[in-house]
């Protein structure tokens, strides 16, 4: 994911930060304030590392699973699909031939995960149907005890190779696909809640950097230059990349859902300006 490798960089660069500010307690120890304001910055950086942690979370095996129970369920709904396509063209059943009509393996390999479901659904109900198959526990029974149902369905099965099997898969692959499915939602939308998270702590946390730490810094331009210079040359390093990366805009929160390969950003090209004496200016 490549804003996470973004993400990364981002906690380097404050770490940085970090390090310089706690290496020289005894000039936040000079302003209450600054010394509260450092403090925040620390805080901020626990929970983005905590956050990104999460974020980072590998569902690769539930992504998989997910993957691999739709295939199940396409390869069992398109088996019995054709079949009853077969039926209707041998049967002249032309309304049953214009429903089935456009589900081929095409498009049931493209449709969404919802349709794929009602698409399975309903090839189950018409193969019940036109098999002869009772639907309820009841309906099974009094059609078991029937011996003219049991004749049109073995009679069906015998034309056209659909048996109780075949429906039953369906319905299990069905509804084991609907939980992998919902597993899988779970999963994004518990990172999509992280990732929101954790655009607003980059927000707090670069507005804490520009309105007050930066100003607590140049208070000690001449007093502690050397302390001043270091700093300035961090956060001037650290804006460089951020107007490179983002061209000074946050990072909305679903392109840190994206998995890299559909991701070709094309970052704008800044050169970088001479160090001035005193620190960059904020908007």
């Amino acid at each position: 994911m490549e804003n996470i490798k973004n993400l990364t960089l981002k906690l380097d660069s404050n770490a940085q930060i970090i390090n310089l500010l706690s290496r020289n307690i005894e000039i936040l120890n000079k302003v209450s304030k600054f010394q509260v304001a450092v403090d925040q910055l620390n805080s901020n950086q626990k929970k983005l590392v905590d956050l990104l942690a999460l974020l980072s979370k590998d569902i690769t095996t539930i992504e998989k699973n997910k993957y691999d129970q739709r295939k199940e369920l396409e390869d069992r709904t398109m088996s019995v699909i054709r079949i009853m396509q077969v039926f209707a063209h041998d049967k002249k059943k032309k309304k049953l031939q214009r429903r089935l009509y456009h589900l081929t393996s095409e498009y049931i390999q493209n449709c969404l995960d919802m349709e794929l479901i009602k698409i399975s659904k309903k090839i189950w109900l018409l193969a019940n149907k036109f098999g002869g198959y009772a639907l309820t526990f009841v309906n099974k029974i009094k059609s078991s005890l029937n011996p003219d149902n049991l004749k049109a369905s073995n009679k069906f099965e015998k034309e056209f190779g659909l048996n109780p099997v075949m429906i039953k898969n369906i319905e299990e692959a069905n509804i084991r696909f609907i939980e992998a499915m919902l597993l899988f939602q779970d999963e994004m939308e518990e990172k999509e809640k992280v990732a929101m998270k954790i655009k607003e702590i980059n927000k707090k946390t670069k507005k804490l950097l520009t309105n007050k730490i930066d100003r607590f810094v140049l208070m000690f331009e001449n007093e502690n230059p050397c302390f001043f210079h270091e700093y300035r040359e961090l956060r001037e390093d650290q804006l460089y990349k951020q107007i490179k990366e983002t061209n000074d805009q946050e990072t909305d929160f679903q392109d840190l859902l994206l998995d890299e390969n559909q991701m070709n950003p094309v970052e704008p090209k800044v050169k970088r300006k001479t160090p001035q004496k005193s620190l960059p200016e904020t908007k």
